[in-house]
């Protein structure tokens, strides 16, 4: 969270730095409170970045759902990658085709 009183102003910044990488939303993408947003994040943010884009912080832990079988609803559809594989290997494919 950010402090209530700069709370816009540090939005705004993030948002003209194009630091905003990921937004809680709902499965059509729209913008959405709970369940799609579970800890009232300020505008949804779900992660940031630094102004160089080389630090990256995210809040919802992909990495708890790399494997489908850590997914709490593993026992209904048991085969495949977790959810959260998707976000790594989309940052392997940006950072390979970066460089």
């Amino acid at each position: 969270m950010f402090p209530l009183d700069r709370s816009k102003a540090i939005v705004k910044e993030l948002e003209g730095n194009d630091q905003i990488v990921f937004k809680y939303v709902d499965p059509e993408g729209n913008i959405a409170g709970y369940p799609w947003c579970p800890n009232g994040a300020t505008e949804n943010i779900a992660g940031i970045c630094n102004r160089e884009g080389n630090v990256f912080g995210l809040m919802p832990h992909p990495e708890r759902v790399f494997f489908r079988v850590t997914h709490p609803d593993w026992t209904r559809e048991t085969d495949g990658q977790g959810d959260g594989r998707a976000v790594f290997e989309s940052v392997l494919d940006y950072v390979t085709k970066k460089h």
